[in-house]
């Protein structure tokens, strides 16, 4: 054996003999110095994990905590994460750990504290993030109202099942979006925001309505719907103003007023952007009413019942008060004068001969309207039967009708069946000073009578004298006449009323030549008066004035001298004019 090999065999019995001797070493964790935890690599919303809390000595290396150990400890997360179990003692951690369980459908950044039972401060102190699980649909988020014209930003983001918005699984370039509804909107533009992790949608419309916004991602099962969305008019631009082609003067007609913003969108909510509009004709004549409040709109459409005073063609014109660009106007109106095409007589079907009874008799105009001014603008109406006794009275003065209806007590002399037939009258009877004008005339025939001339001489003197005497005595008739005339009589009052205006009405013949009417304003306290003189002029009224109104409480009429007074009480102050047609004196009220 050389020295090599023997060198070799020493080494081999040395190792062998030291192994023989001491063994192996175990290296033992030290003594208890904190705690640590473990976590996955990532814990997802609305899926279970498990974290593992182990002690720990100074080099972290993990060990059992003593089995005697009675210290208790807490362990609380912040936000709305779930854990069990929250409390234990420590005698149940191992080498191997303490695991528990950690539950949250949230996807936050959370904060583990662990407490010794006791003490204020935590020993130990873990931050964890929890991310979204996969995306399930899309939230679409819109602003419920916004005025048309304007931009419409809406927000899209992906979201999963608990609703976390997921960033990773969102492509916004699979994105497919459509509106249902009422209105479609132009699309304009689609941002996507990464940092947000959505898409900004803007969208555009002219027209007002409701509707949803949808959208979807393409090859995907991911869908989402909009809150309702509501587009509403704009500020008012204009009006659109509609009315019949032809009406009747002083006869109410409806007009339709409806207001628009500048894309011609209906303005429902006029009242809350104005006061009133201002009513105009462009004629010569006058409009009623003149205004009307925007609280007379409903959702921006107002019904309004007019009257104009003169037989022209006019357009009716509608402007915002105070702002005469904000406007709009009619076609062309035909105002035509009243005429009467027919009468409605309604009686009994039986009646005693020789006594009264009562018939009904309704006037109708050309538009087959019930003629409610017909007091105003007819013509005496004669009755005539069709068989073969005496009606009587068999004439009505167009006084007697009162909103276009004459209600009159009639006699009839015979037994028999007969109906009652109503016309207008169609001439009136000649005057004293156009019978003095036609015997005038006949004075050049008087002359052709051939006789000899003193005898002509002398007859036509005698005519002369007896021509001359007539013509005095028809003048003196006349002035007579004319005398007794010159005091008026008040023979009827009537009164029209609508919702907004009324009309009342004094019937005196030949007011318009020969009489004069002074109108004074009474206030005392909240009552309103109207004390009307009209000379010369006496009351032919037979009963006291009574009418059910919603404008006037109540008239009173009553003489002085030569004059008639009226004293007309208002239930409320009330806007009113006066004015006089040649049989008439009307007195036109509106609300203030």
């Amino acid at each position: 054996m050389n020295y090599k090999s023997l060198k070799v065999f020493v080494l081999f019995l040395l190792i062998l003999f030291s192994s023989s001797a001491y063994g192996e070493i175990v290296a033992k964790p030290g003594t208890f110095d904190h705690f640590q935890i473990d976590t996955p690599d990532k814990l997802i919303a609305g899926e279970e994990s498990i974290i593992i809390l182990y002690a720990v000595d100074i080099f972290g290396n993990t060990l059992n905590m003593p089995s005697d150990s009675s210290k208790s400890y807490k362990i609380i997360a912040s936000g709305s994460t779930k854990i069990f179990p929250e409390q234990f003692k420590s005698n149940e951690i191992t080498q191997s750990g303490l695991k528990i369980k950690i539950f949250s459908e949230k996807a936050e950044d959370i904060i583990l504290h662990l407490y010794e039972e006791g003490k204020a401060f935590p020993v130990l102190e873990k931050k964890i993030k929890i991310i979204p699980n996969v995306i399930s649909a899309l939230d679409i988020k819109a602003p419920e109202t916004v005025s048309v014209g304007n931009e419409i930003i809406t927000k899209i983001f992906g979201k999963d099942k608990f609703g976390n918005t997921v960033c990773k699984d969102f492509d916004a370039n699979l994105l497919n979006l459509f509106f249902k509804g009422e209105v479609t909107p132009q699309r304009k533009e689609i941002q996507f925001i990464p940092e947000r992790c959505g898409v900004n949608v803007k969208i555009y419309s002219e027209k007002i309505g409701k509707f949803y916004i949808e959208a979807n991602l393409l090859n995907k099962n991911i869908y989402g719907k909009s809150n309702l969305v509501e587009i509403v008019n704009g500020e008012v631009y204009g009006f659109i103003v509609e009315s019949p082609s032809e009406v009747v003067v002083d006869e109410s007609f409806d007009i339709t007023i409806t207001a628009i913003d500048k894309f011609k969108n209906i303005v429902k909510d006029l009242s809350s952007q104005k006061e009133k509009v201002i009513i105009e004709a462009k004629g010569k004549g006058y409009i009623f009413p003149s205004e009307l409040s925007t609280h007379a709109f409903s959702n921006g459409v107002a019904k309004v019942s007019l009257r104009y005073d003169r037989p022209e063609e006019i357009k009716i014109y509608v402007k915002a008060f105070k702002e005469d660009n904000i406007n709009g106007e009619t076609d062309t109106i035909r105002v035509v004068p009243p005429k009467i095409k027919k009468f409605q007589v309604i009686t009994p079907e039986t009646i005693i001969t020789g006594q009264k009874f009562k018939a009904k008799v309704i006037a109708y105009n050309h538009l087959d309207k019930v003629m409610v001014n017909y007091n105003q603008y007819g013509k005496n109406v004669l009755l005539m039967s069709t068989g073969s006794g005496t009606l009587t009275p068999n004439r009505i003065p167009p006084s007697a009708f009162v909103n276009g209806v004459a209600i009159v007590e009639l006699i009839y002399d015979r037994a028999e069946k007969f109906d009652i037939i109503a016309i207008p009258e169609e001439e009136e009877m000649p005057s004293i000073e156009s019978k003095v004008k036609e015997e005038k005339k006949e004075k050049p025939k008087e002359k052709k009578i051939s006789k000899p001339a003193k005898a002509k001489k002398s007859e036509i003197s005698k005519k002369k004298t007896k021509k001359q005497a007539k013509i005095s005595n028809h003048k003196d008739k006349k002035a007579e006449e004319l005398s007794q005339a010159s005091i008026l009589e008040l023979q009827n009052i009537s009164l029209v009323e609508t919702k907004t205006n009324a009309t009342l009405t004094l019937f005196i013949p030949n007011i318009g030549k020969r009489g004069g009417y002074q109108p004074v304003t009474k206030k005392e306290g909240s009552t309103m008066s109207i004390i009307l003189e009209v000379y010369p002029a006496q009351n032919k009224l037979e009963k006291p004035v009574q009418f059910e109104s919603d404008f006037i409480k109540e008239v009173t009429v009553t003489e002085d001298g030569n004059k008639v007074v009226l004293n007309i009480v208002l239930k409320k102050p009330l806007k009113y004019r006066t004015f006089k047609k040649p049989d008439e004196i009307v007195i036109e009220f509106r609300r203030s």
